[in-house]
């Protein structure tokens, strides 16, 4: 009779443990998405991540075990890149360290989405941006909330492609045309492979 009680109080306090948890996840706004992720060790996890779209999540994924609802936590180091609601996230090295970016076109020169988050004195908040990665790695970060010289120095970056680089200098292509500036020195990469 005394293992039933235990049985069934251990019962109880674990339901209500569960609810509290869950009750502390509404009030701390803890969002859950569904995806998978690719481990460089070469394990898949599949089930729910935390994401809240804050600068933890872009140092470090959460997963929740579906099965025993435990939470494990992985550094960009430790992932090849994660699926969450078809957005896909790579982790990358920038001046900050390493960090995760979400990816927006996958070619010879990739385009990410990098989230800067940043406090000064007065404010705090984050910054929204473009990676542009060449195939030899060398990456440049164009800022969209603020004044950036945009010509300037995307014009330095693609420099290499002179029909590319003619049209930002004449501002037809402008800091709204972040994928046509892709695609157009995609196309330039492949007829330069080709001579």
């Amino acid at each position: 009779m005394r293992k039933l009680q235990l049985m069934l109080l251990s019962f109880f306090l674990l339901i209500n443990m569960n609810v509290q948890g869950q009750m502390l996840d509404e009030i701390l706004n803890v969002k859950y998405k569904a995806g998978f992720a690719i481990l460089n060790n070469g394990d898949t996890l599949r089930g729910a991540f935390e994401f809240n779209d804050c600068k933890q999540n872009y140092r470090m994924l959460v997963y929740v075990d579906p099965l025993t609802l435990t939470k494990s936590a992985y550094e960009p180091q430790e992932v090849k890149y994660f699926v969450l609601d078809s957005l896909t996230f790579q982790p990358k090295e920038l001046k900050e360290g390493l960090v995760f970016v979400r990816l927006l076109l996958y070619d010879s020169l990739k385009v990410y989405l990098h989230k800067r988050f940043y406090t000064s004195n007065v404010s705090s908040g984050v910054e929204n941006q473009i990676m542009y990665e060449k195939p030899n790695g060398k990456y440049l970060l164009v800022s969209f909330d603020n004044f950036f010289p945009f010509k300037t120095q995307v014009g330095n970056f693609f420099s290499d492609d002179p029909e590319l680089l003619k049209k930002i200098e004449n501002n037809t292509y402008t800091k709204k045309d972040v994928f046509k500036i892709a695609l157009d020195y995609n196309k330039w990469l492949r007829r330069d492979t080709k001579k």
